[in-house]
This record gives structure tokens, C-alpha cells and sequence, in this order.
């Protein structure tokens, strides 16, 4: 019994061990970019600074590159409304008087960009501000 439930104890400590390297191999989509200014996704604050936007079933997971701590943000976008094929690869932010909301995602070649839906205080700062899109070059690759 011991020798079973050692053996069950390794494989999870293995499977969450190489979690993070597998899901940049499953990723239906690998975007990588540089935030020169410190961003917001839905809830959740970043620092300026290297990051990853992993695309996988429909779900996109953004993550810090490097720094202090794991800095990962995990949400639902939408299909961009805009109908284009993308010529480059890039991320939008929406800028409101210097505070920047991350708020599409595009690949270069996709038919389809993403869109983030907009958190409660971006819509509140719309209301008050001129918004400003700021686009960032971004860096594509095919996970699988």
C-alpha cells in the first residue's frame, strides 16, 4: 500500500512538474510580446515587461516570461468583430489617459483575431475618457 501511494505521489509531483512545458507544446497558438508599460487583463494587473500568450481550445493564457514570482492570467476571448485576415502579428491595448487594457489579440495569417471582453472598470474609464489604441508587435508561432 505504501509503495502505491509513493508511486501515485511522484507521478502527480511529475505531471505538475511538467505541466508548464507541456501546455506551450499543446498550444493551439504561441504569441509573444513586450509590454513597455505595465497592462491590464480583465481583473488582474501586470508589469511591464516579457510575456506569452498561450491559445488552446479557445482559451488564451497570458504569462510572465521571467520576473519575480508567476504572473498568469487565464480568460475567454471572443472573435474579433473585425472581419481581415491579419497581415502581422500584433497585441491592442486600449489606453485611457495611461492606464492600458490588453484588448485584442491578433496572428499573423489568422482569419480571426481575439478580443478581450472589457472588465467593469475599463467600461466605467470609457465613459469618462477617449480611449486611444495602442498596437504592439508580437511574435507568432503554431504550438502543435
Amino acid at each position: 500500500m505504501k509503495k502505491m501511494l509513493r508511486a501515485v505521489m511522484v507521478a502527480g509531483l511529475l505531471a505538475v512538474g511538467c505541466s508548464q512545458a507541456m501546455q506551450a507544446q499543446q498550444a493551439q497558438r504561441v504569441v509573444t510580446f513586450h509590454a513597455p508599460f505595465a497592462f491590464q487583463v480583465e481583473n488582474t494587473k501586470l508589469p511591464a515587461g516579457e510575456y506569452v500568450i498561450l491559445e488552446q481550445a479557445g482559451w488564451v493564457q497570458i504569462q510572465a516570461k521571467e520576473g519575480k514570482g508567476k504572473m498568469q492570467v487565464l480568460t475567454l476571448p471572443v472573435a474579433s468583430r473585425n472581419q481581415q485576415t491579419a497581415e502581422a502579428t500584433e497585441v491592442i491595448f486600449h489606453n485611457y489617459a495611461g492606464r492600458f487594457y490588453l484588448a485584442q489579440i491578433w496572428a499573423s495569417g489568422q482569419a480571426k483575431g481575439r478580443e478581450l471582453l472589457e472588465s467593469k472598470e475599463e467600461q466605467q474609464l470609457a465613459k469618462q475618457e477617449k480611449m486611444a489604441a495602442v498596437s504592439v508587435p508580437a511574435t507568432s508561432a503554431s504550438g502543435k
